[in-house]
Formats: structure tokens, sequence, C-alpha cells
């Protein structure tokens, strides 16, 4: 109790900032902790794209950033637009990217690359060490997901 009222209550709880301060600058999961518990978790819907990704009919798909990283999310379009959510795909890579195409920048395009009539979905992304991946994903008609395009 001597140390208290030597320092006093603004004494200790300075010294208590400081430490918890410290702590927060120097180890990153205290950073990330503080961050998330201070903003909630989100999705952001960087961009959408809209054609015939499905062999018998037009979709939609959505490039979203959520606190784990880069996801696609791809609805079939049914009769009255009712959207369906048809697969969910988690890109490995943390950072989004963005492409010329068709004298254009996006981060998101659709493009038929083998000739199927049928488009295929090319999302660009960046790994941790800033090097660039074109993700490239077309629709397998006997398992009903999207898989990674491979020539």
């Amino acid at each position: 109790m001597n140390n208290l009222t030597k320092f006093g209550l603004s004494g200790v709880l300075s010294a208590i900032f400081f430490v918890f301060a410290t702590v927060v600058f120097f180890i990153p999961e205290a950073r990330v902790g503080l961050r998330e518990f201070f903003s909630p978790p989100e999705r952001k819907i960087l961009s959408v794209a809209s054609g015939r990704i499905f062999p018998d009919n037009s979709g939609r798909v959505v490039k979203l950033f959520t606190p784990k990283g880069l996801v696609l999310e791809i609805f079939s379009l049914g009769e009255n637009q009712n959207e369906q959510l048809i697969d969910r795909i988690e890109l490995t890579d943390k950072r989004d990217a963005h492409i010329q195409f068709q004298g254009r920048a996006t981060n998101l395009a659709l493009k038929d690359m083998d000739n199927d009539q049928v488009f295929e979905i090319i999302a660009p992304s960046y790994d941790s060490s800033l090097i660039p991946k074109l993700n490239i994903f077309r629709f397998n008609k006997s398992s009903n997901r999207f898989e990674p395009y491979i020539e």
C-alpha cells in the first residue's frame, strides 16, 4: 500500500497502460486480437461478375474479402433471377490483385478458355510474398462444383 500512496493511482494506471501498450506493440497476435475485438469480422464485396458459367444457365460470381482471406461465392441464376449458392471457394492467397482484361483493369473476370461455350472464372490474387497468381476455375458437371482449371 505504501507504493500506491507514493506513486498515486495515476502512476499505477500509467504503468499498467505502458505494459499493455508494449505487449500490443511487440506481439503481432495481440495486435490482431485487439483489432478483432474492436472491429467485428465483416465481409466486403470486391467484385461481381455475371455470365454463362454453367452449361445450362447463367450464374453470378462474387469475390469477397473476409477475415479469413479472399473468397469466391458462386450463385446459379434461376427463373425470376432467384439466386442459389452453388459453391464457395476460399482462395489460398489473402491479397486481392488486378489484371488487364480486354483493355480494362479488373479483379474478377469470366472467359471461355476451352471453347466449350461456358465461361471459366478468373480471380487474380497475391501470395504473402506479393507474387501474383491467376486462379482459374471451371464448372465440373459430374461433381456440380467448380474446380481449378489446369491445361
